[in-house]
């Protein structure tokens, strides 16, 4: 076999699958991630298995959902003695990078992530977490800390460009996975260049947000004060989208652009004032729907695919595109074939928030199980009382809860087998402490509610 492509693997964090040219909105600039699913093949049915990051990121990782990869809530760490795409990757004779957002090794958010907890990858600029976007710093392979002046995707972008001008010409191939901590607020910390795009464009919020939107059980913004904050969201997105530009235009002159398989993804999205509610955990498709662009010409076909696939599906399945696949069983499952023959992908994605942390727990959501099928959301609460049922081919926005209605028995009777089959093949219908005390994560969960100041749970 010849020299296998290289990769090049781009998530954002908190974008969601609306917010692109190409996907109809008008309102966000991003040319050259429009190019890319022109190019190859978008997909409007990727879903965030588990829409807050820690979880998310470890599924992208691992192929694994969160209780099998351990990062059941944000600030858990994940596990890391467990098979990684980064471990296939290096098996199959590449040379691997990170840069960017980690956020997978519990508290503090600041700490260096020693070469044992990397998850396999070789190449190593990192910030764990850092959401001060214009006060940024990285970690590189040896553990020393680079404090940059700068906005955080334009230093990514610089870090990520210079690995790929390094690798480009060698024989061993790259895998280089970089990961932009932005769109995530805070939408005030932008480059000044990309908000005065924003500052004087029509900007409007989804037809599902109402006039008062909740930040906690305390505070409440405007719509007017949501469409403000989304000139930053979508600066941040443009920022990105150079930065894009910027990397496929570098691929290009190096002559290797047309042999790199490129993906483009997002740990999850945000509800951006949809159903009066910001940020994510959520089962709305503002929260669980992700963009997902993969170009590889003459091996992936150009055009839409509206199946589903899941962030936990991902790691498997370019494994798959690449040749590859992992040793140790995975929840997730290939789905190359969605890409390289335009199969229909699952039947549904399981998705779940296992723990109701931080904003979530300050606005009094609550754990939840459900599924997104390719017509329906079912949604259950912690313990596996019926939530929330939407048929999101009559109700695109989610604005008519079915959950209860005695018409639609057969169904919601059929919707909840199919749940609760994944459900007990991979975790259990619980809440929030009593999950976590289940899984015995209640200390380690404690360890990261007091370093929030936030009060820790009963661990017995």
């Amino acid at each position: 076999m010849g020299k296998r492509p290289n990769l090049l693997f781009i998530f954002a964090d908190q974008h969601r699958k609306f917010d692109l040219g190409c996907c109809g909105n008008p309102q966000v600039m991003t040319p050259n991630l429009d190019a890319l699913a022109q190019e190859g093949m978008r997909f409007t049915g990727c879903c965030s298995n588990s829409p807050v990051c820690v979880p998310a990121r470890g599924s992208l990782l691992t192929g694994l959902h969160a209780a099998h990869h351990g990062a059941l809530t944000n600030d858990l760490a994940v596990r890391y003695d467990i098979e990684s795409i980064a471990d296939v990757l290096n098996a199959g004779g590449y040379h691997t990078g990170y840069i960017g957002k980690w956020h997978l090794c519990g508290v503090p958010r600041r700490q260096t992530i020693e070469k044992e907890r990397r998850l396999g990858f070789a190449a190593w600029k990192v910030a764990n977490c850092n959401h001060n976007y214009l006060d940024c710093w990285y970690d590189d392979e040896d553990g020393v800390r680079h404090p940059v002046q700068g906005y955080e995707p334009e230093i990514f972008g610089g870090l990520a460009a210079d690995f790929l001008a390094e690798n480009a010409g060698a024989q061993q191939p790259f895998a280089l996975f970089l990961s932009f901590a932005t769109p995530h607020d805070p939408h005030d910390k932008v480059g000044a260049e990309y908000m005065e795009m924003y500052r004087e464009r029509e900007v409007t919020l989804r037809p599902n947000a109402p006039e008062s939107i909740m930040v906690n059980r305390e505070q409440y913004i405007t719509h007017a004060e949501q469409v403000e904050r989304m000139r930053g969201y979508y600066a941040h997105i443009t920022a990105i989208d150079r930065q894009v530009g910027v990397l496929t235009e570098l691929l290009r002159q190096k002559g290797v652009l047309d042999d790199t398989l490129i993906v483009y993804t997002a740990d999850h999205g945000d509800m951006l004032g949809s159903h009066g509610q910001r940020d994510k955990q959520l089962p709305h498709e503002e929260s669980i729907g992700v963009p997902l662009l993969m170009r590889w010409p003459g091996r992936i076909a150009t055009g839409v695919n509206r199946g589903l696939i899941g962030l936990v599906d991902l790691p498997v399945t370019v494994a798959g595109l690449l040749g590859l696949s992992f040793t140790a069983q995975t929840d997730g499952v290939d789905l190359s074939g969605m890409a390289l023959r335009g199969e229909e992908g699952l039947a549904e994605c399981y998705i779940y928030d296992l723990y109701a942390c931080h904003q979530a727990a300050d606005k009094g959501q609550e754990a939840w199980r459900g599924i997104r099928t390719g017509r329906y959301t079912y949604v259950t609460h912690g313990d596996g009382t019926e939530w929330l049922l939407f048929d999101n081919e009559k109700d695109p926005y989610q604005m008519k809860n079915l959950a209860g209605d005695p018409a639609l028995e057969p169904l919601r009777k059929e919707l909840f087998e199919r749940l609760r089959t994944h459900v007990e093949s991979t975790d259990a219908f619980l809440n929030g402490d009593d999950y976590m005390r289940f899984c015995g994560r209640a200390k380690d969960f404690n360890e990261s509610q007091i370093y929030f100041r936030r009060a820790p749970i009963a661990e017995d």
